[in-house]
């Protein structure tokens, strides 16, 4: 809740730094060259981190809403580094940023109704993560039980688009890939359940 992180060297495990970022930090990723660490609080701060610097310190920010948990980068082959994402918790919309800079490239508007019909009030980005097979990022719709192929193949760099919205279960929360990287698992925790999304197929594989 001090809004930092702790930079832990591996060796001595002694802290290197401790450097600012907004607060109550929820999840931290590595770019693709493990260079730059991206932070991203509950207050919708971002926060890139040059670990390369003699003494690693930020080098942008940016806000991307008024609440959110989710900040991932491109990680497939030729897009290294490339892009930056961060999903909202509010208002309900992700948002595409230059890698390097934080531009931002594009804000998208989440869709509004869950996986029975029914209209949302709220829909929350829950996790986000990079696939390294394909260009593309894996975003867990909360509210909704979505899973959301989100592509960042444009060669012009200016459209981000959903290629699809997989009904799963209600409420996502946080997932990853197995060892092949071709299925997202996601825990659904109010339903109880985890599910599995096929990439290749862009489909549910299992509950």
């Amino acid at each position: 809740d001090t809004g930092e992180v702790a930079l832990i060297d591996g060796g001595s495990k002694k802290i290197v730094s401790i450097i600012k970022t907004g607060y109550a930090v929820h999840i931290s990723r590595l770019s693709a060259s493990g260079r730059y660490l991206f932070v991203i609080g509950r207050d919708a701060k971002i926060n890139m981190i040059d670990l390369w610097m003699k003494k690693p310190d930020n080098v942008a920010e940016i806000k991307i809403g008024l609440e959110a948990r989710s900040v991932e980068t491109s990680k497939y082959k030729g897009y290294e580094d490339k892009y930056a994402i961060a999903g909202a918790y509010w208002p309900p919309q992700y948002v595409v940023y230059d890698g390097l800079t934080l531009e931002p490239k594009q804000r998208v508007d989440l869709p509004m109704i869950d996986i029975n019909g029914d209209p949302l009030v709220e829909n929350r980005v829950a996790s986000i993560v990079a696939s390294h097979n394909h260009p593309v990022w894996v975003v867990s719709l909360k509210e909704a039980g979505i899973v959301s192929i989100v592509d960042y193949s444009d060669p012009a760099g200016l459209n981000f688009p959903i290629l699809a919205n997989i009904a799963t279960a209600k409420f996502l929360h946080d997932g990853g890939f197995d060892h092949t990287g071709n299925y997202f698992l996601v825990a659904a925790n109010a339903s109880n359940k985890m599910v599995v999304v096929d990439l290749v197929s862009q489909s549910l594989a299992a509950t």
